[in-house]
């Protein structure tokens, strides 16, 4: 229960008054002596006096201003799994109460989670949409007893024991709404299921939505999904979706969407998650639409080349990853994007074929998501002892450029596997060829895909044609 320090505080503004009284007193002071400043050289020194007396004054009030300590962080725990709100987070406070009782108080609050414990999930059940965050908070579910962080490489065992179902919350309510006027809310270790917009919708900037399942049951295996705008709707800059450590991972499955970056989302990172899986991260639970959707987004980065980074996309009933509108500098990179049912990446536009995939263009000098950049062309990828992947790339005349290059199983073209990177530069006309060995080699059979990110503007292409690995 948040309590004021009532002496503390009005310590603070008994300082401010004295200091402002001091100053006018001062400034009365000035104000006299400028009458009389011109009848003698004295009044002149007088004048300095005062003036000096009156900036010393200034520092003491702004000074005092300043010293003035930030608003202590503050805790509320939630104990109930009801719905009701009679506006106090005290002994019995529930989730709509502790979020009004966080906006409310100033600093950077936690709202923490003390539910009887029944050895499984406490389900709360909102009525209506929850009150938009407005402030700095963090929601931590992972203070629920029972409840544990991920350890895991691969999946994740993490065990949720704090589920918000939006069964009962009314068209177009989100799990979680953080306002624009909030920043670097922490949203965590939370299940989020069954409302009708959104699981997170964010607005505000900073905020980092880690630990969670959304979309799912519990176990991490069932669909309780969330509507067309998907797990988690990103409307604001410098946001991460999960991250590079094991216990920030979340699963995001089942929902319209797995993740939405829409216009004004710019500088994001969605990094480390599960989206369209089971928990185990090869079961399938995909997203009725795509994976990662941007629409009207840019330099946002999904995936990494780091440990922990990439993200697993796959059976999804859309693409994996989707930009579309002309938008640019969406960064793809080194996530494992397997059988979902459009492409791998789709970069919307250009002359498309009837996949979907869209056409390199000489020069590259179309424009449209991501500038519609050019995919490298594989030319043989051949298997003795070592793999040596060939090919080549035409995009705009003298750029650098990342190559990524992927395995996948017979008959795959998308990227289930990233195999390795490779720098390479265009000439004056546009043009590079390169080749490529990995480390370890791929197995006759498969096949290997590449994509092409610009290093300056950071566009990443649609991923090549497939090339199927032969041996010499």
């Amino acid at each position: 229960m948040h309590h004021i320090h009532d002496i503390e505080t009005m310590r603070e503004h008994r300082q401010v008054l004295i200091a402002e009284a001091e100053n006018a007193r001062l400034a009365r002071q000035l104000k006299q002596v400028r009458r009389n400043s011109g009848k003698a050289h004295s009044g002149r020194m007088q004048l300095r006096a005062v003036l000096l007396l009156f900036t010393i004054g200034l520092a003491l009030l702004f000074a005092v201003s300043a010293a003035k300590p930030v608003p202590a962080d503050t805790t509320f725990t939630v104990t109930s799994t009801s719905d009701s709100s009679n506006g106090a987070c005290d002994a019995v406070c529930t989730l709509r109460e502790a979020i009004t009782a966080a906006n409310n108080t100033p600093g950077r609050d936690t709202i923490n989670f003390r539910l009887s414990n029944t050895g499984e999930a406490r389900t709360i059940l909102p009525t209506s949409p929850l009150p938009e965050i407005t402030e700095t908070v963090t929601i931590d579910g992972y203070s629920q007893l029972g409840s544990s962080v991920n350890t895991l490489d691969k999946g994740t065992n993490a065990v949720l024991r704090v589920e918000l179902d939006g069964s009962l919350a009314g068209a177009d309510a989100s799990g979680l709404n953080v306002g624009e006027a909030a920043s670097n809310v922490v949203v965590r270790g939370l299940v989020i299921n069954r409302f009708d917009f959104a699981g997170v919708e964010i607005r505000g900037s900073g905020t980092k939505v880690e630990g969670n399942f959304i979309g799912t049951d519990p176990s991490g295996t069932l669909d309780r999904g969330i509507g067309d705008f998907g797990g988690v709707l990103v409307k604001s800059n410098s946001n991460t979706i999960g991250g590079a450590s094991h216990g920030r991972r979340n699963l995001i499955s089942g929902n319209g969407d797995g993740v939405n970056l829409n216009p004004g989302a710019e500088g994001n990172k969605v990094q480390g998650n599960l989206i369209g899986t089971q928990k185990d991260g090869t079961s399938p639970l995909g997203n009725d639409f795509s994976g990662v959707v941007v629409i009207g987004g840019e330099r946002n980065l999904i995936g990494g080349t780091r440990p922990g980074e990439a993200n697993t996309i796959a059976f999804n009933s859309g693409n994996g990853v989707e930009v579309s509108f002309d938008v640019t500098g969406n960064r793809v990179s080194a996530n494992s994007i397997f059988s979902n049912g459009g492409l791998g990446i789709d970069l919307e536009g250009g002359t498309e074929n009837a996949q979907g995939a869209t056409r390199n263009d000489p020069g590259d000098t179309d424009t449209g998501p991501n500038n519609l950049q050019n995919k490298p062309v594989l030319t043989s990828a051949v298997t003795s002892g070592g793999t040596t992947i060939s090919g080549r790339l035409d995009s705009t005349a003298t750029d650098p450029f990342v190559v990524e290059f992927y395995s996948n199983p017979s008959g795959g073209n998308e990227g289930k596997k990233i195999i390795g990177t490779r720098a390479v530069s265009t000439n004056a006309s546009g043009s590079v060829t390169f080749t490529f060995t990995p480390s370890q080699a791929v197995p006759t059979g498969q096949t290997v895909t590449a994509t092409a990110t610009n290093s300056v503007s950071g566009d990443t292409s649609e991923f090549s044609a497939p090339r199927k690995v032969v041996a010499q």
